[in-house]
């Protein structure tokens, strides 16, 4: 994954850019920047706090519900 990857993806499960960038010592306005695309080659130890942070997520919560999930298994008749 690149950096951008693991931003979207941890944007995904709901953290805000500040809570990003708090979460991982990295920069808000850097954070912003990976996001839209703007830096794509990170220092090595943003990258690794980056990918540190989405294992975390994954670790938390693996299989994250869809966020519109309208059915929930309830038959309609």
């Amino acid at each position: 994954m690149e950096a951008i990857d693991y931003v979207l993806a941890i944007r995904s499960r709901g953290l805000t850019q500040a809570q990003v960038a708090e979460r991982t010592g990295i920069p808000q306005p850097t954070i912003s920047k990976i996001e839209r695309g703007d830096v794509l080659d990170v220092m090595s130890r943003n990258y690794r706090a980056l990918q540190a942070l989405h294992e975390d997520l994954l670790a938390a919560d693996p299989k994250p519900e869809p966020a519109a999930k309208a059915d929930h298994g309830v038959a309609h008749g």
